[in-house]
């Protein structure tokens, strides 16, 4: 298998979409579509998405879902106990930063931890990772783990929001490290880390 890891940044919050392909078969997962440049930059590369995994709920991780499967018809997976977050502009928190909601009309996949996703020959094993929002999940993929916003190369994400936990953080955090050990994760913002 020939997997590529392909980065699109979206330029007002800075978070990092991923398009993950298997290079043989040409077909990709997208991470959290928060660019509406990824519906390009998949278009470009002329390759096929199979599905949009969501790492988590919140608007700047999902302002372009409803854009990117009106142009590709894919099953859109996110954790249950975020699902409601696509719905509500205050529970995703677009209220709050951006003065009007974002909201999604997407009907999701539901997913919870230990799922596992395929997309051509790539294996996608869903981890759920409670704390920055109630449904936050990383995706394990061979050494490569897409974290969203639990863990970023310094730090984690923010526990002051709807859904989140910080008591729940702190056990995931704990839980997930050592899972990290000779990985490399690529998060929802900043540079990629090798654990």
């Amino acid at each position: 298998m020939i997997m590529k890891i392909r980065t699109v940044v979206d330029r007002k919050y800075g978070e990092k979409c991923y398009i993950v392909s298997d290079e043989e078969n040409s077909v990709c997962a997208v991470i959290d579509p928060a660019s509406f440049d990824v519906v390009s930059s998949v278009v470009a590369l002329g390759i096929k998405p199979e599905c949009v995994l969501l790492t988590h709920g919140h608007f700047d991780h999902i302002s372009a879902v409803d854009a990117f499967i009106s142009v590709y018809d894919v099953p859109v997976y996110i954790h249950e106990n975020d699902e409601e977050l696509l719905y509500d502009g205050t529970k995703n928190a677009s209220v709050f930063f951006e003065g009007v909601p974002t909201v999604s009309k997407v009907k999701p996949v539901c997913i919870s931890g230990g799922d596992i996703i395929t997309v051509g020959n790539i294996s996608f094993k869903t981890v759920h990772t409670p704390g920055h929002t109630s449904g936050c999940v990383c995706y394990f993929c061979d050494d490569a783990v897409f974290t969203g916003d639990t863990i970023f190369a310094e730090g984690y994400g923010r526990t002051d929001l709807y859904g989140s936990d910080n008591d729940k953080m702190m056990d995931t955090l704990k839980n997930l490290v050592p899972q990290l050990a000779g990985k490399t994760i690529y998060p929802g913002h900043g540079p990629t880390k090798r654990f």
